[in-house]
């Protein structure tokens, strides 16, 4: 990617159809039922890419969902999971349901998976709109920075509109298994229209979160020799 020229501002405004799959994998933690939490919460976070590049217009490639879904990892990555999946599950196992006997760790979890998730929708529609996965071969840098942008956000505001949209888990699972088959859910609902009252108050996280990835893709690129920014 090159930029003569300093980029606009990124767009900060509440779109359900951009925030729609990161809020349900979001919520999805609060499951209460081990490993369903979990391919839940993988199945709306797998739909984030295509769903965000629909919304602006995009198509992406095979290739590149691969890439933003970390669904190539090589044959010795299958190899070596499948090796290791019985210990992982039963060690998965019985950390999930200390989880669901300790229910107040759920929710600190699912409150940091919507922040997450919030988040990385935001700057995937970011890195769409400002070319940044134009290119294939460019895509694994600017993911990179994708994370390494997320992992240096340590505080965000986003925490109190993620306590404020959480309910109960019999109602999630209901709404998530709604939302999953294409169907309208009240509760999801009105989660979104709790969304999109509070999201303006969070112009400013957003356009600095966008800088912050700005300025870290030009670090990546001047100090690996790349073209700069």
């Amino acid at each position: 990617m090159i930029m003569t020229e300093p980029t606009p501002p990124p767009s900060t405004s509440f779109d359900w159809a951009i925030y729609a799959d990161a809020t349900l994998a979001g919520l999805a933690v609060l499951i209460p039922l081990p490993f369903v939490d979990g391919w839940v919460e993988s199945l709306f976070r797998r739909r984030m890419p295509e769903a965000i590049a629909a919304r602006r217009g995009y198509t992406l490639t095979a290739e590149l969902v691969a890439l933003l879904n970390n669904a190539d990892g090589g044959f010795f990555r299958y190899f070596w999971g499948c090796l290791l999946l019985p210990f992982r599950l039963i060690f998965e196992l019985i950390v999930q349901l200390s989880r669901k006997l300790l229910y107040f760790l759920t929710i600190k979890r699912a409150i940091d998976a919507l922040n997450y998730y919030w988040q990385r929708a935001f700057l995937l529609d970011y890195m769409l709109q400002q070319g940044y996965l134009d290119e294939l071969e460019n895509a694994p840098l600017a993911l990179d920075v994708l994370e390494k942008t997320l992992r240096a956000t340590t505080v965000s505001p986003l925490t109190q509109m993620a306590r404020q949209i959480i309910f109960g888990p019999l109602r999630i699972m209901r709404s998530l298994w709604h939302m999953s088959r294409g169907q309208r859910d009240a509760e999801i609902d009105e989660t979104r229209q709790e969304m999109a009252r509070s999201w303006n108050r969070f112009g400013d996280f957003f356009t600095a979160l966008a800088h912050r990835y700005d300025q870290l893709y030009y670090e990546a690129t001047t100090r690996d020799g790349s073209t700069a920014l």
